[in-house]
């Protein structure tokens, strides 16, 4: 619909929502919450008597309900208090999000941002609650406010989207989890549905949900925040918790009967998630920045393997020797062998990896890439070519005691004729 026949509309008296449809020959309604949406039956559970401290805020000609919750900074929330993440820089993680914007700023100088929606995929797909939380100061003083956007019908999506953008405007980077795959291409629709502009990606964006990936998933399995919360943050949700995928019934129910009580959940899922985006950033800046004071060493393995990938060679070497005093789990001490050691050959620094190779080689069992490193390294550049047939006939050894199984034989049979290439080539100079 073009803006001049919405107009033209509009001054005959047709209205979007039919909640915005007036009465015959009565005054013109007050924006009181429960009038204006038809509520002042429900009694306990309208949105006036459960979230008694919301506000409509107008834009234009709609209007959106915001709740806004105010935290104390020293908010004890899982294992950090909120003012932890104050005290961290933003640019100490700028070259694991490939984000140079970083540089200068303040975790002050950003919103969080979360959404519940109407579903997960889908061009019809709307965010009908968008939380964000952030720093400021007031009478009190320094505090952390919660503040939550909620359509009461799809009507509101317009206000709802100027005010947000409004606000975003007005701050310097966003943080989110999972936000670069899911809130922000879904926000970014709707404001092109609505005809608005968008600036979500023209300003610094930290997702967090790569960072639990690259961090955590070797020791956790799962990432999902709900997860890190249990096993990482000591945060335990309440029964008023909701389960994520039960979260589109409920604002779908809550749209044909206007009862809002099982709202309290979706509002509530949605502040902690944000409250434990706050205590995951601060935990991931402590870790990246060294200054978690007992990091867990698979952790710090997966931060090792992080910097070796991204090309932080010193850094990496750095964390990796430091996890290889630690006490790992067998299979992880081996990948962390492995890594320094290429990271050390890739540096044409050979000799100095062949202790950690010798390391992987002696408590190996059923893998020979150890000895054949060691192999290479005295065949191709000691030009110690009896060395050289050591490593690769223990390697041989090894691949002959595989019989325990079918994948250990599948395995053996793939390794032993390179092996056995090897050692023909070896013990031919050898002859010479």
């Amino acid at each position: 619909m073009s803006q001049e026949l919405f107009e033209r509309l509009r001054r005959l008296g047709l209205t979007r929502g039919a909640r915005n449809l007036k009465p015959v020959a009565k005054p013109a309604q007050s924006r009181d919450l429960n009038k204006q949406s038809g509520l002042e039956l429900l009694g306990d559970r309208s949105l006036r008597t459960l979230f008694p401290s919301g506000r409509l805020e107008e834009s234009g000609d709609s209007a959106c309900f915001i709740v806004d919750n105010v935290y104390p900074v020293k908010y004890k929330h899982g294992h950090s208090y909120l003012y932890d993440l104050l005290d961290q820089q933003p640019s100490s993680i700028a070259v694991y999000c490939q984000e140079e914007r970083l540089e200068g700023l303040d975790f002050r100088d950003f919103v969080f941002l979360d959404t519940e929606t109407t579903g997960l995929y889908g061009a019809g797909t709307i965010a009908f609650m968008v939380g964000i939380a952030f720093f400021e100061t007031n009478a009190q003083g320094e505090v952390f406010v919660v503040r939550q956007f909620f359509l009461r019908d799809h009507d509101d999506e317009l206000a709802m989207l100027q005010i947000l953008g409004d606000f975003i405007d007005s701050k310097r980077g966003l943080i989110t989890f999972n936000g670069h795959s899911f809130d922000l291409p879904l926000l970014e629709n709707r404001y092109l549905m609505n005809r608005l502009p968008g600036s979500l990606r023209q300003v610094p964006h930290i997702d967090l949900l790569p960072f639990a990936r690259r961090l955590w998933r070797k020791r956790f399995g799962s990432v999902a925040l709900g997860n890190l919360e249990k096993e990482l943050l000591a945060i335990n949700r309440t029964e008023a918790d909701v389960p994520g995928w039960l979260i589109p019934t409920i604002y779908n129910d809550y749209l044909r009967s206007q009862d809002a009580r099982e709202l309290r959940r979706v509002f509530y899922h949605n502040e902690i998630d944000m409250l434990s985006m706050v205590t995951l950033a601060d935990y991931l800046v402590r870790l990246i920045s060294n200054s978690t004071l007992e990091p867990h060493p698979i952790d710090l393995y997966s931060l090792g393997k992080w910097q070796a990938d991204i090309g932080m060679a010193s850094a990496a070497e750095k964390t990796l020797k430091e996890v290889l005093r630690s006490d790992l789990p067998l299979p992880v001490f081996h990948e962390a062998l492995a890594k320094l050691g290429l990271l050390l050959k890739r540096q044409n620094r050979s000799s100095e990896a062949v202790p950690y190779w010798q390391q992987w080689a002696a408590t190996s069992f059923d893998e020979v890439d150890a000895h054949v490193e060691l192999a290479k390294f005295y065949e191709w550049h000691e030009k110690d070519l009896k060395k050289a047939e050591r490593w690769t006939l223990e390697a041989l050894s090894l691949v002959d005691s595989w019989s325990r199984n079918r994948s250990e034989i599948l395995h053996a049979e793939m390794v032993r004729p390179e092996l056995a290439h090897r050692l023909t080539r070896i013990q031919t100079k050898l002859s010479l």
